[in-house]
């Protein structure tokens, strides 16, 4: 009885690890239309989530983009 205990310890322990490293992703259905994608973008991945002055500087730089678009539209 206590060999079942330990192999679905090992198996929560194993899926927990495998959907916190990202390896494990369940599927919702939602697909990603736009164009930046994970790799793209390429944030750096620390413990707790992105490298917050990377991800200021990408809003700054999609800022900018915006701006510009925005300015050559009312031309």
């Amino acid at each position: 009885m206590t060999l079942i205990f330990v192999v679905i310890a090992i198996l929560v322990i194993a899926g927990a690890a495998m959907a916190i490293t990202g390896r494990f992703v369940p599927s919702v259905g939602i697909e990603n239309t736009g164009d930046y994608t994970l790799e793209s973008v390429g944030f750096d991945v620390t413990l707790r989530g992105y490298r917050m002055d990377e991800v200021d500087q990408k809003i700054a730089e999609l800022e900018g983009k915006i701006t510009e678009l925005e300015a050559s539209r009312q031309r």
